[in-house]
């Protein structure tokens, strides 16, 4: 919160494509990526996954913890997009402790469509999105007993423990 809310999103899009800037490790991205969702770019997140799909392509095993040259280290906050992909892009967080309420987010950048689930102490909630342009087709399932709130481009829904939309 050191910079002004209105500067945020310029300050990270020069954060990520200043070169001349000192860039972060591959671990410590997981803090830039805190930083780009705190900024309202969490749709960039996708466009940021170069390195991990690189380790993929160099066939490692385990996520590395700096470029190459590297051995697969399996450096555990190199792991963030494990976390990510399903707390930023498919957007499933707890709203309370235990999961008893959630808050479904999504930030799909270019996706078109996805399905993810999430296990909780409650049970499985489970999301399908279609998108077309800004409008989005969500099929949200929730555990017995659990209540949340989908929220998209600045509209809140309430989510009941059923299949949404009803």
């Amino acid at each position: 919160d050191i910079v002004p809310e209105a500067d945020r999103p310029a300050l990270m899009k020069k954060i990520l494509t200043d070169v001349s800037l000192t860039q972060a490790t591959y671990y410590f991205r997981f803090y830039v990526i805190r930083a780009l969702k705190k900024a309202g770019l969490a749709d960039e997140y996708l466009a940021q996954l170069g390195p991990w799909r690189t380790m993929l392509e160099l066939g490692l095993s385990t996520w590395a913890e700096t470029p190459e040259p590297t051995r697969s280290d399996s450096h555990a906050w190199s792991a963030h997009p494990n976390y990510d992909l399903l707390t930023t892009v498919a957007g499933i967080l707890p709203a309370k402790p235990g999961f008893s309420e959630v808050r479904i987010e999504p930030h799909l950048g270019s996706l078109k469509t996805l399905k993810a689930s999430v296990p909780t102490p409650r049970g499985m909630v489970t999301v399908k999105y279609e998108r077309k342009g800004d409008e989005l087709n969500a099929d949200v399932t929730l555990p017995e007993a659990v209540t949340g709130t989908l929220a998209w481009q600045g509209r809140e829904l309430p989510l009941e423990a059923e299949a949404w939309p009803q």
